[in-house]
């Protein structure tokens, strides 16, 4: 084991017992949802077993858009499954588990949960729409379950020094520099790294683990542990949704700074200039119907 990978290890064992706990239900959700054929009825009895994701569906299931005229209330699980569908279901319990890892940590006063929480959700529905735009095989669930968790290690860094954290994000702010490159170039802790060992020690899936550590990096043969062209493929999607939603400027992710769209990540995933447009076009659309949705997900 390297000196960095042990370096890492101590930061993750260090912060057991101040991290909020994996919810119950996560690792179950997570096989749920990766699977692509799974039975509507095993996801509704999984559901069931968290009252938080329960009120959250019948929350959204309520709301002007998705009740469609209707004039009484939808009050049963079975109900708002039938009104929202099987896809945005699946995605409302998952933001609604993740979240909560994201209230266990109190932010610097200059940056707030709910910035982070909304880059995360846009990097989340542009990871899962790319994937659909591309074809991938049923593995946009995937995408967007990689999309929500790739920037977790921001919530152990906050959580292991918030002093340290508030002056890098300080920083970045007003030099309009990039939080990975300056954690690269002045060898701070890497949050993608670091959510890497957090996403292991959580016992989550391997998939989300890989995407996390390698979502900033742009060329493959230094993601030296891939050997899966569809997980490279998947890291691509990550990559390039997380560089698209600054461009839009939804959430706030500790930085201001912009890179410009990968040419090679684009010719590799085969999307011409044009087909990138029309997706970032879409993707701005999306947003704002999601709108509701995600205030009704609101961290205060």
């Amino acid at each position: 084991m390297t000196k960095q990978a042990t370096d890492y290890h101590l930061i993750v064992d260090s912060l057991k017992g101040n991290l909020p706990s994996l919810p119950v239900v996560m690792n179950e959700l997570l096989t749920v949802i990766s699977d692509h054929d799974a039975a509507l009825y095993a996801l509704q009895d999984l559901l069931k077993m968290d009252q938080s994701i329960y009120a959250q569906l019948l929350k959204v299931a309520n709301t002007h858009g998705n009740r469609q005229g209707r004039e009484s209330r939808i009050t049963s699980m079975e109900e708002a499954v039938q009104t929202l569908g099987l896809e945005k279901v699946k995605r409302i319990a998952l933001n609604t588990t993740i979240l909560t890892l994201f209230k266990g940590v109190k932010f610097p006063s200059d940056f707030s949960l709910e910035a982070l929480w909304l880059h995360s959700l846009g990097v989340a529905l542009a990871s899962a729409l790319l994937a659909e735009e591309l074809n991938m095989g049923g593995r946009a669930d995937q995408a967007y379950t990689c999309g929500l968790l790739h920037d977790i290690g921001k919530l152990a860094k906050c959580k292991f020094d918030q002093m340290v954290y508030a002056d890098e994000i300080r920083e970045c702010m007003s030099q309009r520099i990039d939080c990975h490159e300056r954690e690269s170039l002045g060898k701070h802790v890497r949050h993608d790294l670091l959510g890497s060992y957090l996403a292991r020690s959580w016992g989550i899936s391997s998939m989300v683990e890989t995407v996390t550590k390698w979502h900033h990096e742009e060329d493959r043969s230094k993601r030296y542990d891939i050997e899966d062209a569809k997980v490279q493929a998947l890291v691509d999607v990550v990559y390039l949704a997380n560089v698209t939603i600054h461009h839009l400027g939804f959430g706030n992710s500790g930085h201001k700074a912009v890179k410009p769209v990968s040419k090679l990540i684009l010719r590799r995933l085969h999307l011409k200039e044009e087909q990138y447009s029309q997706f970032k076009e879409k993707l701005s659309e999306k947003l704002e119907e999601e709108a509701d949705s995600y205030a009704l997900f609101s961290a205060k």
